[in-house]
């Protein structure tokens, strides 16, 4: 073969690389609504587990890879920000709370504080500051 043809294959093969390296860079997680849930619990049941005993709250809840939960439980806090909503969901302490995170405009517009909801999100474990339970990548359940 000829250099030019050389050259040439190696160019599209640069492009292709590039390409798919800059799709999966700016390729977003996938949300925990689209994942299967492999259990449900409610709010002050998950928080007093992760208080109790957190190895074993870490196990149950988190996982060795990641899963998706449902949490059950009513709202004691919301707040809105430009890049994604906070949902706090009542516990049986009066500081500590389940923290939902979500993305932008994904909070349904009827939810109010105290209205019972439910939350499928990925467990990550408990704050350090302060011994909140922190779900990521939520979405509502219907």
């Amino acid at each position: 073969m000829r250099a030019r043809t050389w050259i040439a294959i190696v160019a599209v093969a640069i492009i292709l690389a590039v390409g798919f390296a800059l799709k999966e860079y700016n390729r977003a997680p996938q949300g925990a609504a689209a994942m299967d849930a492999v259990l449900t619990v409610q709010a002050t049941e998950l928080h007093a587990a992760f208080m109790a005993d957190e190895a074993v709250a870490r196990l149950n809840y988190v996982g060795e890879q990641e899963q998706a939960i449902v949490v059950e439980g009513v709202i004691r806090e919301m707040e809105q920000g430009d890049s994604g909503a906070t949902v706090i969901l009542e516990t049986a302490d009066p500081v500590a709370g389940v923290v939902c995170e979500f993305a932008a405009g994904t909070v349904p517009a009827s939810w109010k504080p105290q209205a019972r909801v439910r939350v499928q999100g990925i467990c990550t474990g408990v704050n350090d500051l302060i011994p909140d339970v922190i779900m990521m990548r939520c979405g509502a359940v219907e």
